[in-house]
């Protein structure tokens, strides 16, 4: 959503995210990750935080065994999205400082200006 705030999540798609249950299925694993990913530039380390959910969704056809590794990913992602910043519309004036976020699988870059997070670069 956008606002003379700036922008955030959909407060009525966000609600619900607190009583997700860990995903038992690779048809939840999926939902939750796509979920996820459509939110991405409002959770603080993406690409490490979903690593192990997508190492379990390569095991297409197979029981779905969470790790602990998957269990705290699931909760950490849970915990962003709940507590999502507002990020803050650009502005042609001032400083900026470029925040990247990478790792062996994807990489992520965002902007920020006075120290409070403003839209996603890449």
């Amino acid at each position: 959503m956008v606002d003379k705030r700036g922008i955030r999540p959909n407060p009525n798609a966000v609600e619900a995210v607190p009583t997700w249950k860990l995903p038992k299925t690779e048809h939840h694993l999926r939902s939750f990750h796509g979920f996820a990913k459509y939110y991405k530039e409002f959770i603080k380390g993406y690409t490490d935080n979903v690593y192990p959910m997508q190492q379990l969704m390569r095991l297409k056809g197979k029981k779905l065994m969470c790790n602990n590794a998957a269990k705290e990913s699931f909760q950490s992602i849970k915990k962003e999205l709940c507590e999502a910043p507002v990020l803050g519309m650009p502005t042609v004036k001032g400083t900026y400082v470029l925040d990247t976020d990478a790792s062996v699988v994807a990489s992520l870059a965002h902007s920020t200006k006075n120290k409070n997070r403003t839209a996603k670069l890449s």
